[in-house]
């Protein structure tokens, strides 16, 4: 099913809304397997991650996240997290981070902690990824 249909399916802001693959849980959100995704609505005070194949609905509020950084892995711009204590690793695809939902994960979460090697973030979203990425 598409993105935009989920949302109207569900009643969700397309605008508002950041799909997550996940590369670690904790005890944060279950992750049976490697790259488990779920759908993510961004609301001013916390993040609200759905899986409905897994039957999960969670609140994540902002103010719990202690530290975020990014990575690049596997060609993919990684945010890792430590939530509650817990690890909380996540990736989305280029255009998701491009985005304005992207964008606002971002600012919401910045908010709490300091996103930390925001370099990372700029070299994959960048005019120049390509070439980084083919000389990296």
């Amino acid at each position: 099913m598409s993105l935009k249909k989920y949302c109207e399916e569900h009643g969700l802001d397309i605008n508002k809304v950041f799909t997550m693959v996940m590369g670690n849980g904790g005890d944060i959100l279950p992750c049976p397997n490697a790259y488990t995704g779920y759908v993510a609505e961004i609301t001013d005070e916390s993040l609200i991650c759905r899986n409905e194949k897994l039957n999960v609905c969670k609140k994540i509020p902002f103010s719990s996240f202690q530290r975020a950084e990014f990575g690049i892995g596997s060609g993919n711009l990684w945010l890792q997290c430590i939530v509650n204590g817990s690890e909380f690793v996540f990736c989305s695809p280029r255009k998701s981070w491009k985005s304005a939902q992207g964008k606002l994960l971002m600012e919401r979460i910045s908010k709490h902690t300091e996103l930390l090697d925001t370099k990372e973030y700029d070299r994959f979203t960048g005019k120049l990824f390509f070439l980084y990425w083919f000389i990296r």
